[in-house]
């Protein structure tokens, strides 16, 4: 069945507390900047080590045609203690497109390539959410900190599905090629082949393999397929490095990991996490099929369910579901739970938190409200959706302020059906 649902009237302002939550956003915001220009500068002072560091150095290895030795785990951690004393283990287990992408900023020193890393990826996290969350929440996720604190890929990856997500609304093409970029994370993409077969996305699903498989022809033809076969081999060893437990199990954000943590045994919790992966590509499957306006938010959020080797600094993703809510108005308390969910991982850095990763329950409660939602036909404005209205380029004009964009005096906006609803309202851009 294809649902066609319309978006109903904007309320005028914002309800009391979501006034009151944008100030917390404003504030919090405010704390992670500030937070992350003296992580920053402590970095440059002390030399201390964060996750860019084997960004750094596998792009360093590569521009001096030492590709395959970035994998190599003895050889990449003489690079890296070039730049910064290192106790723990920082290997580089990411693809060729990857390492393609993290050469040019081995070319500069370590402090100026990590304060480019930052600002960089940052800017494509913002891009990428600014038509999914207002700007002040996606400032105010918990996991930005944890991103410019260490030089994680949470804002390149985050912002390039938020991105792929929004850009698929107006160009199937150019969205399905955005999303051919998450090669660079393949554990992050697991989904996406599902939700556009599900939807029937055949343009956009043709041009992400497209742009993945050109991504890794490149690789190919710049480092050689010896390249492939080192990442290959890197990987049972990360495997077996968790398997021992030599990660802590808080720091993963999977149900397996969760699992763990409690200390359920490996093959209940690999049982644990081949449930959790059905469950996340069945309700994406749904939403897609049927072409929900959740299905883009439902997608983020299952995304989240399905590797079992994911860390906390990829909750960043949930910005596209809490963006849904913020916009919509809709399930404040659920909002600041999942905003907790996602806090707490990030304090068991410090020790003062003990307890298991809360991400994946953060990524399951934003799947059971978009159900909800979506069963109680709520559009962004928070109420029911009214009989539907006619569809096609005619509609799509008025969403971007063409003829007839208002009528009476209220803006409505009708989604059409083979695209993505990333269109909120003018009024509920001040939330």
């Amino acid at each position: 069945m294809l649902v066609k649902r319309p978006f109903a009237r904007a309320p005028a302002k914002p309800s009391a507390v979501f006034r009151w939550y944008r100030a917390v956003a404003t504030g919090c915001a405010v704390l992670f900047f500030l937070y992350a220009l003296w992580g920053y500068w402590f970095t440059f002072t002390h030399a201390r080590p964060v996750d860019f560091l084997s960004f750094w150095a596998a792009g360093r290895m590569a521009l001096h045609g030492q590709a395959i030795a970035a994998y190599d785990i003895v050889a990449h951690r003489l690079v890296e203690q070039t730049a910064a004393p290192i106790k723990g283990w920082l290997p580089f287990p990411y693809p060729a497109p990857f390492l393609m992408l993290v050469a040019p900023f081995g070319a500069l020193p370590f402090w100026a390539a990590f304060a480019l890393w930052i600002v960089s990826t940052g800017v494509i996290y913002i891009a990428g959410t600014r038509r999914t969350a207002p700007l002040l929440y996606a400032l105010s996720h918990p996991a930005v900190l944890v991103n410019a604190w260490i030089g994680q890929n949470g804002f390149l990856t985050s912002g390039l599905f938020a991105l792929g997500l929004t850009t698929l609304e107006q160009n199937a093409v150019v969205g399905g090629a955005i999303f051919g970029l998450l090669i660079i994370k393949p554990q992050l993409a697991l989904l996406i082949p599902i939700a556009l077969l599900a939807g029937r996305e055949w343009k956009a699903f043709v041009a992400a393999a497209t742009t993945a498989s050109l991504l890794l022809l490149i690789g190919y033809f710049l480092f050689g397929f010896g390249v492939y076969r080192a990442f290959l081999q890197i990987l049972p060893q990360q495997a077996q490095f968790i398997a021992k437990s030599k990660v802590p199990w808080n720091e993963l954000a999977s149900p397996f990991a969760f699992c763990r943590l409690l200390g359920v045994s490996t093959p209940y919790a690999l049982v644990v996490q081949g449930i959790a992966m059905l469950a996340a590509a069945g309700v994406t499957w749904r939403a897609w099929a049927l072409r929900l306006d959740t299905r883009g938010s439902t997608l983020a959020a299952a995304t989240l369910l399905m590797p079992p080797y994911l860390f906390t600094y990829d909750s960043l993703l949930l910005i596209i579901p809490m963006g849904w809510f913020i916009r919509n108005q809709r399930h404040p308390a659920a909002i600041a739970v999942i905003w907790i969910l996602c806090l707490l991982p990030i304090i068991s850095y410090s020790g003062a938190y003990k307890g298991p990763n809360t991400v994946p329950v953060a990524a399951i409660l934003c799947l059971v409200f978009l159900y909800r939602d979506d069963v109680k036909g709520v559009r962004r404005s928070g109420e029911p959706a009214k009989p539907a209205e006619p569809g096609g380029r005619a509609a799509l004009r008025r969403l971007d302020g063409g003829p007839d964009a208002r009528s009476n005096g209220e803006q409505r906006q009708t989604c059409p059906p083979d695209r993505i609803c990333a269109h909120a309202p003018t009024t509920a851009s001040s939330v």
